[in-house]
């Protein structure tokens, strides 16, 4: 791959035909289909931006040709704010097979005023393959001012289209007036899910979930209590990252056992937009053996070091990347001594 003054330019080689590609721009992963669409056998592209809006994105999706494309999985976590633009690439895709789409769809100008359905998925994409024979998704809709649905006229929509597979969704509404849905295929093949609250059935008995490797936990109505981390371990035993998102001070009293909640694969840990109890409940509250990232707010961190707590100590012994934030600032030599490691 080559840039140019319009983007990436992908060389032609006859023996390429199956690309497994990170991509930032929705624009490049056109670009590389229009280019080398009739050689290609399956694509696997993970595109990090599908934000911008442009003729000229429209001209090159007309132009994609992919005779001989039967595998195609596109991954997108961040919100695709121009749906409606996206969409326009599966008509140009009918030779597909087996496809699979992990998405995120924002809410402002996506050309959505509700959330993504069976109605969707068959309009949008099954109707222009007609030789799909496998569709694995994950897609999360994003809403303002979401209106309240029945979550079963979400799952009503899947059986009336037909679609070959077991499905399931998930409702969820916050305080910042957004709503959320998620909609995915089963077995659930996605290792990531983003924004959980405490209402997300992620400890469901069948174990929906167990491969996610990826949480990002965000809750602005309830704050997240000691059992509910419990549970996060029991149903998501190769979690390696996690995020969270939550101000509420957490309302029962603090857990006095000293059996600790083991998170045996996590290597990262993210507490950005945090009340300080959750700093405590992770770092002093659990065992993170191979914990060796950590992003914290500063006040958090010294409360933490002030603690002077001996488990928080070993969870951070083996950090190697530590990141202070709120205000964002390098860490002090007496912050320092706590990290043995950075």
């Amino acid at each position: 791959m080559f840039p140019n003054e319009e983007g990436l330019l992908f060389s032609e080689s006859p023996h390429l035909t199956h690309i497994r590609i990170a991509l930032n721009r929705f624009e490049d992963c056109v670009r590389l289909l229009s280019q080398l669409g009739k050689q290609l056998h399956s694509l696997f592209v993970t595109v990090a931006h599908v934000s911008r809006n442009d003729d000229h994105t429209i001209s090159d999706i007309t132009s994609i040709f992919c005779p001989n494309l039967k595998q195609l999985t596109i991954i997108c976590y961040r919100n695709i704010l121009h749906y409606d633009r996206f969409i326009l690439l599966f008509p140009r895709l009918s030779t597909v097979e087996n496809l699979t789409l992990l998405l995120a769809v924002g809410a402002s100008r996506s050309g959505l005023d509700h959330f993504i359905d069976g109605f969707d998925l068959q309009r949008n994409v099954i109707s222009h393959m007609p030789h799909l024979c496998q569709f694995n998704f994950h897609i999360r809709s994003i809403l303002q001012d979401a209106p309240q649905i029945d979550i079963d006229i979400l799952r009503q929509s899947f059986l009336e289209q037909c679609v070959q597979q077991f499905v399931d969704c998930t409702l969820d509404y916050f305080n910042n007036h957004y709503g959320q849905c998620q909609v995915f295929s089963l077995p659930f093949i996605d290792t990531r899910l983003d924004f959980i609250s405490n209402r997300f059935p992620l400890f469901e008995v069948k174990n929906t979930f167990s491969n996610v490797i990826t949480l990002l936990l965000f809750d602005d109505i309830k704050p997240f209590e000691h059992n509910f981390f419990e549970r996060v371990a029991q149903a998501l035993p190769r979690l390696k990252t996690l995020d969270l998102f939550n101000q509420l001070e957490q309302e029962e009293t603090k857990n006095t056992t000293t059996k600790l909640i083991v998170f045996p694969h996590l290597v990262a840990l993210i507490l950005h937009d945090i009340h300080v109890d959750y700093a405590e409940q992770l770092l002093c509250r659990s065992h993170l053996p191979h914990l060796i990232e950590l992003v914290i707010r500063n006040d958090a961190l010294l409360l933490i070091i002030a603690n002077n707590d001996q488990q928080a100590k070993d969870n951070c012994a083996k950090v190697e990347k530590l990141r202070i934030v709120e205000p964002w600032i390098e860490p002090t030599s007496a912050q320092l001594n706590f990290f043995p490691s950075v």
